[in-house]
Order: structure tokens, then C-alpha cells, then sequence
């Protein structure tokens, strides 16, 4: 009786440490982990900690101790053509060197506030640039550490230059030449994350979507405090949108910024999944087809 009370206690503390760090099917670094998590942590010596913005006010204000400021433009630059492009090789390299992120650095990635795509997509990007199996999504952002009254500071570390030189992965994107080869492919599911309505017709330029995608709005992956959703609750949501998650996904939405949201979420439940990077905004400006669901009403 006692060996099976002493099985059972150690079944339940693995699979809270499972959904406490959403880890991976290879057991590596998770792609989700928890405040609590973090906070036991924080002392590691290869952990950097990165406080992801399009400013550093609030970063000055009071961040996590240790984090250090991210610049999203850094990472997803805009050009005259585009928005939230993948950064050069060597723009890439010199921003990591600056974070002090070495060879044997995990990285956990936090947001403040509704901002999670933002995030999201520096997750995707740090996968690109060779890091995709140590880096991680703090789960609710910087709003969920301050309600838990976990330690805050204003103190900006120091940081040695690091060491890591970064080799890109190009599965972790695709284009439009791709995506519009296999949009009839049925080993392939195109996802529209953008709001609904986009998807619909009823707004955006030029209203509806990409041929044969499915809807699977960014907000529906995540709860009210901008956690996501537990992994039986995010395969709901593919398989009430029709997704075949055996099949490669391609996420898309504006610009390449909250498809990374549903990308990530497809990661959580095992998915082979990629983002198309140019998103909407590229679709459009090369006049590729477009379903308009609102017209046909």
C-alpha cells in the first residue's frame, strides 16, 4: 500500500512539472513556463531573461529582475516594403551578442499588458536564428508576475557581450510562392489567425482570405489573463476550426506578428508548423487570389 501511495505521489508531481513547463517532446527546454517556475530560476546562471517592447519606458519603470530589454525592432525590422521582417544575419548576430546570449543560454521571453504577439513572434524569430529548443514564453507576461507580487526591479543588469553565432532555420518561415503552391495540397492546412472579421470579409484590404484557409483567431488560443490555453482545450480549438493536425500548418494573419501566437499554441500540441512571414500584407501587394466570404451573401 505504501509503494502504490509513493507511485502515485511521484505520477502526480511528474505531471504537474509537465504542465508547469509545457516541455517538450524531446524533453529539452520548455516552450511555456510558469511564474512559479521563473521565479525558482532566476538565479540560473545560463537563464536570460528578456523583457520584449517597441520602447524601454516601462523596462525603466520596473521589470523582472534580471531581465534585460529587448527592442522588437531589433528583431523584426520594418522596411518600405514590409513590416515585421526577419532581421539580417549580421543585424541578428550583433543584437545577441548585445543580450549576452552565449552558447549555452535558455531564454525565456516575457510581454507586458495585451502585448503577447509581440512575444510570440520574438519566440519565432530566436527559433529561426538556431535557439528554438531554449527558448521559452513566460505564460501571462509581466501582468500575471506583478498580481502574484513576485520581486520587481529597476536595476539594469550588466551584461557581457555573448558568444552565440546564429544559424538560421528557414522551416520555421515561408512565403507566398510556397504557400500558394500547396494550397490545394491535403497534406497541408493554411490557418488565418487574424480576428474573425478579416477572415469574414467584413473588414480589411482587400477583404476575406487566403484560398482554402481556416480560421483560427489568435485571441481563441489564450484565456482572459492572456495564459494560454491548457493543451486538451488548445486541440479543441484546431479541431472545431476543422484543422488537421497531422498535417504541416501555415499560420498567417497582417504581417506576420499574431500568427506566431497560433503558431506557438500548434507547437504546445505537437504540430509540424511553420508561419508565413509576409503574411496578408504580402498576399495582397503581389495580387495573389482572395476568398471573400461577405461577397457571397
Amino acid at each position: 500500500m505504501k509503494q502504490a501511495k509513493t507511485a502515485l505521489i511521484l505520477i502526480v508531481f511528474a505531471v504537474s512539472l509537465l504542465v508547469a513547463t509545457r516541455v517538450r517532446a524531446d524533453g529539452s527546454f520548455p516552450l511555456l513556463v510558469t511564474t512559479d517556475w521563473l521565479e525558482k530560476h532566476l538565479q540560473d546562471k545560463d537563464l536570460v531573461i528578456l523583457h520584449a517592447n517597441w520602447t524601454n519606458g516601462s523596462y525603466k519603470h520596473g521589470h523582472i529582475p534580471g531581465a534585460r530589454f529587448l527592442w522588437l525592432n531589433a528583431l523584426a525590422k520594418d522596411t518600405p516594403e514590409r513590416n515585421t521582417e526577419m532581421p539580417s544575419l549580421d543585424d541578428a548576430r550583433e543584437t545577441l551578442r548585445s543580450l549576452g546570449i552565449n552558447n549555452d543560454s535558455h531564454i525565456v521571453v516575457y510581454f507586458e499588458g495585451q502585448n503577447i504577439t509581440m512575444a510570440t513572434r520574438m519566440v519565432l524569430t530566436l527559433g529561426y536564428l538556431g535557439l528554438a529548443n531554449r527558448v521559452a514564453l513566460l505564460d501571462g507576461g509581466f501582468d500575471v508576475w506583478k498580481n502574484e507580487r513576485r520581486p520587481v526591479s529597476t536595476v539594469t543588469p550588466a551584461i557581457l557581450p555573448g558568444e552565440y553565432v546564429p544559424t538560421l532555420h528557414p522551416e520555421y518561415i515561408t512565403d507566398a510562392g510556397w504557400v500558394q503552391a500547396h494550397l490545394s495540397d491535403v497534406r497541408t492546412t493554411i490557418i488565418d489567425a487574424r480576428a474573425r472579421r478579416f477572415y469574414d470579409g467584413g473588414s480589411g484590404t482587400p477583404p476575406g482570405h487566403i484560398p482554402h484557409a481556416l480560421s483560427v483567431p489568435f485571441s481563441s488560443v489564450v484565456d482572459s489573463t492572456n495564459k494560454l490555453l491548457p493543451v486538451d482545450s488548445l486541440r479543441a480549438v484546431f479541431a472545431r476550426a476543422g484543422v488537421n493536425t497531422r498535417n504541416h500548418l501555415v499560420t498567417y494573419c497582417h504581417v506576420g506578428q499574431q500568427a506566431t501566437l497560433v503558431f506557438l499554441a500548434a507547437r504546445l500540441i505537437g504540430c509540424d508548423v511553420s508561419v508565413y512571414d509576409g503574411s496578408f500584407q504580402d498576399w495582397s501587394d503581389n495580387d495573389l487570389p482572395v476568398e471573400n466570404p461577405a461577397a457571397k451573401k
